[in-house]
């Protein structure tokens, strides 16, 4: 259920970001090359996550729609104290692939705008996390850590662009 919740949240967010700069990157700057609407079942054993992380892979494939890359879908899950971790799943043949995710680019230290540090929209290839921490000097900020990433979808790999730490007022609603 808190994974279902989640996963919903996280969608909405990123449907509102489609053209928003963050940071100095833009989602319309990296267009997806095709927008699918066909959908084949998860291949589980396509990657090791797969066993791994059955349940939350697919029901949140399933229920979910397409929100990455023109034909992914973006599966995450809580993996304890402020970290997610997740995968993306091709709509177009089933198959896993890991998010670039981990402590050093998406740990939520402080809570800070709804804990909405993954960020991604469904007709781009960029990926985008941040990971935050109280600020040392001044508790009414935020330091976070952006972390860029864009999706080559002949490698199908994740490219690192680039990273970008900034200071910022801590949003909590």
């Amino acid at each position: 259920m808190i994974n279902n919740i989640f996963f919903i949240a996280m969608m909405l967010f990123s449907q509102a970001l489609m053209g928003q700069n963050i940071e100095g990157f833009s989602f319309n700057d990296f267009p997806a090359r095709e927008v699918s609407t066909k959908k084949v079942p998860v291949n589980l054993s396509s990657h090791p996550l797969g066993s791994k992380y059955k349940s939350a892979i697919t029901e949140q494939y399933n229920k979910g729609q397409i929100n990455f890359g023109g034909h992914y879908i973006v599966v995450l899950w809580g993996a304890g104290a402020g970290l997610s971790l997740g995968v993306m799943v091709d709509v177009l043949n089933g198959k896993i692939y890991k998010l670039p995710l981990s402590y050093e680019n998406s740990y939520r230290g402080t809570y800070h705008d709804h804990n909405n540090n993954i960020l991604y929209d469904k007709q781009s290839d960029l990926f985008i996390s941040y990971k935050s921490k109280s600020n040392e000097i001044n508790y009414d900020k935020v330091d976070l850590d952006y972390s860029f990433y864009r999706w080559d979808e002949v490698k199908k790999l994740f490219l690192f662009i680039s990273t970008k730490k900034i200071t910022t007022d801590v949003i909590e609603d």
